[in-house]
């Protein structure tokens, strides 16, 4: 692929030499090359700079560079080594006069007892130089030991990160500016970032949330822009996306916060969305204190109080209504609970009444008072048999038990505008004419879990049926080790979600389903399930169980891991197979901040949106 007319490929003045190459298990080969030691080139080098060394492909017609990552810089002083053994007084002296030697050579190197030595990995690109121009294709040769390094300018550098993606024709997004240096950005194309999946790694502090919280505004934007709808659905365990992605949720049209069970929500805001509108202000006040906010946020949340009354106005909160579960279905989904164990002589007993309940109520929906006839039942049995087992008493308790918690549920229904059923859902995420934003948020992790089995196996057979493979949709589990863990007992919520994303990460591309998994605990996810991403986002991750896990999954040298280590929040390294210019070499990024757009949004765009609405109301 020809390079664009860039002027300067290579920094001048800046020049070291490859004095080592090694095999590496992860990245093929690895190379140690020296540069002279000026505190200058010591403060411009960075982890992730691409340099260039001659190749053995060179002839008198063409020349060819091997394009190089740098991942490890260390200044090393000779005088002293790497290890200060010997005796205590000679080792500070040579200590005393290296300390002169790292500030006395500003922009020339004047020792030769010191250099910057750094080790790189391949990017498996090269640069080749003719009278026809240059050219950027795949790697033909290995470096030449003993030649020339230089450093690529930003210029270059953005060419060489960005091949063959077009900034303005192609569907894409910022993924963030080049930690290096932050003229150059890093575009990343979306439909191969959602269809064949994506994963976010670090440890708490790091960003995660906030990552996660940018990059759906980005798709979201990019797909507005290219007239390419995108579904997303965000499983927020920890219900901390309400601040992170308001902008979104009150701005676009096809987008809401879907609570599973009207107990994931203050009681006043369960009020007012069922239609008592004198709950409007307990509502907000509630919603307030109960939401999980952001550190740098904490300190202005009375600023969203207007925010919080447009989702409320807006009907923004919605309820996901279940379907009638009729009572054959329910005692066939607990029927161990009824019939297991060792009943002894009771089992005739137990087996007869599963059959009778069966039949007299197994054709009608499970209400409260359904459930009230039948534990009536039950403790009619128990009454006229005195002599049945433990086992058999037990199971007829524990299965009454389930009745009772069916009985005391809340009988509310609630207007159709703040409640929507899985058919609804469904049918918005195969629209193709509109994005949409559905984040799932609950108060018991089971049913968020079981919510997440039952939508994504009947979005996955309803396209795999009719041969649906647009609008891509991307499941997005946050706190993913509490989805798709790699222990689990049968029959759990656990199982089935673990299910549902292993299916959805295998075959779901094949019909636009993408998944995205992000979690600080990288060591208990399914095994499966971790290694198919094409697209990954690592930062600081403290424990090295986790750190072998990305390794053995996907191919990740220590080397690499070293830079993370000193990140700041914001500071990812991103890798990708299909999505980037740069196929599998690691990208060291700094992301937007999603605090900073929703402090923006708060000052510049809700006041035109609460605008608008009261315009509306007086017309």
């Amino acid at each position: 692929m020809p390079i664009q007319d860039i002027g300067e490929v290579f920094i001048p003045n800046r020049i070291g030499r490859l004095m080592k190459i090694e095999e590496n298990e992860q990245t093929r080969f690895q190379f140690e090359i020296w540069f002279e030691y000026t505190r200058q080139t010591m403060t411009k080098l960075r982890e992730g700079t691409l340099i260039a060394v001659k190749n053995f492909s060179s002839n008198q017609n063409e020349t060819h560079y091997s394009i190089l990552e740098i991942v490890s810089i260390m200044p090393i002083h000779y005088a002293l080594g790497e290890n200060p053994e010997g005796y205590p007084g000679f080792v500070m002296e040579a200590a005393r006069n290296i300390a002169t030697d790292w500030t006395s050579q500003e922009d020339r190197s004047e020792e030769d007892t010191t250099i910057i030595r750094c080790i790189a990995m391949p990017t498996g690109m090269e640069i080749i130089e003719s009278v026809n121009g240059r050219e950027l294709s795949q790697e033909s040769a290995l470096p030449m030991i003993g030649a020339d390094v230089r450093v690529l300018t930003n210029d270059a550098t953005r060419e060489i990160v960005n091949r063959e993606i077009s900034s303005t024709e192609d569907y894409i997004f910022e993924a963030g500016k080049w930690l290096v240096n932050d003229t150059v950005p890093i575009y990343v194309r979306a439909e191969d970032f959602i269809r064949v999946h994506f994963g976010i790694f670090g440890f708490t502090g790091v960003g995660k949330s906030n990552l996660v919280s940018t990059y759906i505004a980005e798709l979201l934007q990019a797909s507005q822009e290219r007239n390419r709808p995108v579904k997303i659905v965000l499983f927020d365990l920890m219900s901390e996306y309400t601040v992170l992605l308001l902008d979104q949720l009150l701005t676009l049209p096809q987008a809401w916060i879907l609570a599973i069970g009207e107990y994931t929500l203050p009681g006043s805001v369960v009020e007012f969305l069922n239609g008592d509108n004198a709950q409007m202000n307990n509502a907000i006040n509630h919603l307030l204190n109960s939401t999980l906010f952001p550190k740098p946020l904490e300190r202005i949340r009375n600023q969203f109080r207007s925010a919080f009354s447009q989702l409320l106005n807006d009907r923004k909160i919605r309820f996901y209504q279940p379907p009638a579960l009729l009572f054959r279905e329910f005692i066939d989904q607990n029927d161990r609970v009824l019939t297991g164990g060792n009943l002894g002589g009771s089992r005739s007993i137990i087996f007869t009444l599963r059959d009778t309940l069966r039949q007299q109520y197994g054709s009608q929906p499970l209400s409260p008072q359904t459930a009230q006839q039948i534990r009536t039942h039950i403790e009619q049995i128990r009454q006229q048999h005195t002599n049945l087992t433990a086992t058999a008493l037990n199971n007829l308790s524990n299965f009454a038990r389930l009745l009772e918690n069916i009985q005391n549920q809340s009988q509310r229904t609630f207007p159709p505008q703040v409640t929507m059923t899985l058919e609804d859902i469904i049918e918005q995420l195969n629209r193709r004419n509109e994005n949409c934003l559905l984040v799932i948020q609950s108060h018991n992790p089971d049913d968020l879990r079981d919510f997440a089995y039952e939508l994504g196996r009947e979005l996955f057979e309803r396209r795999r049926r009719r041969g649906i493979i647009y609008p891509l949709v991307s499941f997005v589990f946050d706190e993913a080790d509490e989805f798709i863990p790699g222990q689990y007992e049968r029959d759990s919520s656990y199982a089935r979600s673990a299910w549902i994303a292993e299916t959805l990460a295998r075959r779901g591309r094949k019909f636009g389903i993408g998944v995205g998994i992000c979690t600080q605990r990288v060591r208990y996810l399914k095994t499966s399930v971790m290694a198919q991403p094409h697209t990954y986002l690592i930062s600081k991750m403290p424990r090295r169980s986790d750190r072998e896990a990305i390794q053995e999954a996907f191919g990740f040298s220590e080397d690499m891991f070293r830079q993370t280590f000193k990140f700041a929040p914001g500071d990812w390294l991103l890798v990708s197979y299909d999505a980037t210019g740069l196929k599998a070499v690691p990208i060291p990024i700094h992301a937007s901040d999603a605090n900073e757009r929703i402090r923006n949004f708060l000052q510049n765009q809700l006041p035109q949106i609460i605008q608008r609405q009261i315009i509306r109301q007086l017309d």
